[in-house]
């Protein structure tokens, strides 16, 4: 109830902001809302405390020009309940969400979320920085792949034709003078392999591969996997 009367205040003020100094498409343009509710709890029922964080996930809005943020303060527990997934930004319009995970941030916690003190916290992931930009992070994944690219033809230069590699979940496979590679799932309960489908080569670049080569490349994967004990499955997500 609070958080549909807290919405119905905010849809009641839209038109009311008057704008200044913007051009006549500007003024006409409709205005980015966000709406953060904010709820002090004495103490949250312990059945409404485990399903509290769905309760304020829904019907938040696009995030991108509107954005309804409930909170709720736990004060038993010391707990503060609310979405605070930011959503991208790339450059063009900025998710109105974001600023509205900002407002709490800032009048809540200070301009710093305690995520370090929790128990919940994850461990940072190995050799990246979650507070980087979006502009590194492309950057490093760019020289990444590239490295990646690199090893890989190296990989197939020294492999033969009719060769198989199975390593880290991705199968390596040399045909006369192309290379393949594909995504592997083991499934240990079936004694399965299930395999991205086949239909182009990696190396030396991408491009489609004849369905006769197809049928003969299954056969030699299949008998590859037969030999370690699985039958193969391959997946389409077309």
């Amino acid at each position: 109830m609070i958080i549909n009367s807290a919405t119905a205040n905010s849809k009641a003020l839209k038109g009311k902001k008057k704008h200044w100094f913007l051009d006549k498409s500007q003024k006409s343009s409709p205005l980015n809302r966000a709406t953060v509710i904010v709820i002090y709890a004495k103490q949250v029922d312990e059945k409404l405390r485990n399903s509290l964080f769905d309760v304020v996930c829904k019907n938040g809005g696009d995030g991108f020009d509107t954005a309804i943020l409930p909170c709720v303060v736990d004060l038993e527990k010391q707990i503060c309940t609310f979405d605070s997934m930011r959503m991208p930004y790339t450059g063009f319009q900025y998710p109105v969400k974001n600023r509205g995970i900002k407002i709490i941030r800032k009048y809540l916690f200070d301009n710093k979320f305690p995520f370090a003190d929790s128990p919940d916290m994850l461990d940072p992931i190995k050799d990246m920085d979650p507070e980087q930009s979006l502009w590194d992070f492309w950057k490093t994944m760019k020289k990444e792949l590239v490295s990646d690219d690199k090893n890989m033809k190296k990989r197939f230069e020294k492999m033969k034709h009719r060769d198989i590699i199975f390593e880290d979940g991705y199968i390596y496979l040399k045909w006369e003078d192309h290379g393949l590679w594909i995504s592997v799932e083991l499934n240990e309960e079936l004694r399965m392999a299930e395999i991205d489908s086949i239909d182009s080569w990696e190396y030396p670049k991408s491009h489609k591969i004849a369905k006769a080569t197809i049928k003969e490349i299954k056969t030699l994967i299949n008998t590859y996997f037969a030999g370690l004990g699985y039958t193969t499955k391959y997946i389409s997500y077309e």
